[in-house]
């Protein structure tokens, strides 16, 4: 008979109307809760976004979510605030705690500063703990606030001494499954999930637009290649017209290019959308664009945006990092692009220009792709079966 088990997601993002982090913990819950498990979810801080006390804890499709640290700022209170941080958390884990099953607490993102108190009371109090680890931060190149420092430094710290702190370790790339078991050894389960992404059927064939869409979505962040994807496509577009870009998302370095965009009528910027209203511009796009940097950051990652883009069928054009050619070949899934190659990038656009049932092709059979490497089942039950085997 196998182990039942109950499970505490613990994590500093926003939920449940959240970006990547939140929809791939979503995936898992989902799983879970189809075999009869009820995990609870347990926010540090809803990745430092202040939200209101009356909508900090609630329930999301039956899962009962918690946050704590909703009221910290750098003002005279912050001491009490932080203190109040703490109980919270630690209330939370006791209480959540089941006497007769085995009990996880699964860590998104690995071990920092914010939760590491966290950790070592559920290992005292008889849990055992699962890593998250999505990136090698390491190499991080954005621009951190003095906390967000704080932050990342204490996790590089703190993850080298992982076998003390955790009982298993899940990574989304080949990349981070090489680091750890080279560091780890066989002193730890690691476990390979990637992205995982659900399919949805068309009904019917999608007319072609008048102008071909091209579509940007996700955080701005410098090894998104946003700046390279705009200029690609300013080259198109002057080159050829009959074409625009179409932006959504949010993130600090979007200033950046909020004057570019203000100043092509071709380029628009529709803010963050809801997910209902996500799924719908996703279906109505022509092209998909995940035009990420040749970084060591972005290639020890994979690109979450891949899954949900190629799962609406569409053409996606993605840049060659991480994992992305393992799962997929180059103009027969996606049109897969050098990274930081302006010239490559305008290439594949042009050719979504020109050939649009050939690109229309590319893009049923990266949806096939989709639902054989990415489907949340099979990925909720690799995670399902290694809490059930630590």
């Amino acid at each position: 008979m196998e182990t039942q088990v109950s499970v505490v997601f613990m994590g500093n993002f926003t939920y449940p109307r959240g970006m990547a982090d939140a929809k791939r913990i979503q995936h898992f819950i989902d799983y879970l809760v189809h075999e009869s498990i009820t995990p609870k979810v347990l926010l540090l801080r809803q990745g430092g976004v202040q939200v209101s006390r009356d909508t900090c804890d609630g329930s999301h499709k039956g899962v009962y979510y918690k946050t704590i640290g909703y009221d910290i700022k750098l003002n005279l209170f912050l001491p009490f605030t932080l203190f109040k941080y703490l109980v919270d958390g630690l209330q939370a884990l006791r209480s959540w705690k089941s006497n007769d099953k085995k009990n996880i607490l699964y860590c998104y993102g690995g071990l920092t500063l914010e939760n590491i108190l966290f950790v070592l009371f559920a290992r005292m109090s008889g849990y055992l703990v699962v890593l998250d680890i999505v990136e090698d931060n390491t190499f991080i190149k954005e621009k951190l606030h003095l906390l967000g420092k704080l932050k990342w430094l204490s996790g590089e710290l703190l993850e080298k001494h992982i076998t003390r702190f955790a009982d298993g370790v899940v990574v989304i790339s080949s990349y981070l499954q090489r680091l750890y078991q080279k560091e780890l050894g066989t002193s730890l389960p690691i476990c390979l999930i990637p992205i995982c992404a659900r399919c949805q059927e068309r009904s019917d064939k999608k007319p072609r637009s008048e102008q071909l869409k091209f579509v940007y979505s996700g955080s701005f962040a410098k090894k998104d290649g946003v700046e390279l994807l705009i200029e690609a496509f300013e080259q198109v577009h002057k080159e050829n017209g009959n074409c625009v870009l179409m932006l959504t998302g949010v993130g600090s370095n979007l200033p950046e290019y909020q004057a570019r965009i203000a100043g092509n009528p071709a380029i628009r910027y529709l803010g963050y959308l809801d997910d209902a209203e996500f799924q719908q511009f996703l279906q109505q796009a022509d092209v998909l664009c995940i035009t990420r940097t040749g970084s060591t950051y972005a290639n020890a990652g994979f690109p979450f945006k891949l899954g949900e883009y190629l799962a609406t069928g569409n053409p996606v054009v993605v840049s060659d990092v991480g994992d992305v050619s393992y799962y997929l070949q180059n103009m027969k899934d996606a049109i897969i692009v050098k990274a930081d190659d302006l010239t490559d990038v305008k290439k594949a656009m042009e050719f979504c220009l020109r050939n649009p049932e050939e690109a229309a092709k590319i893009g049923l059979n990266g949806q096939s792709k989709c639902r054989e490497y990415f489907d949340p089942s099979a990925n909720g039950r690799k995670l399902l079966e290694l809490l059930q085997r630590i």
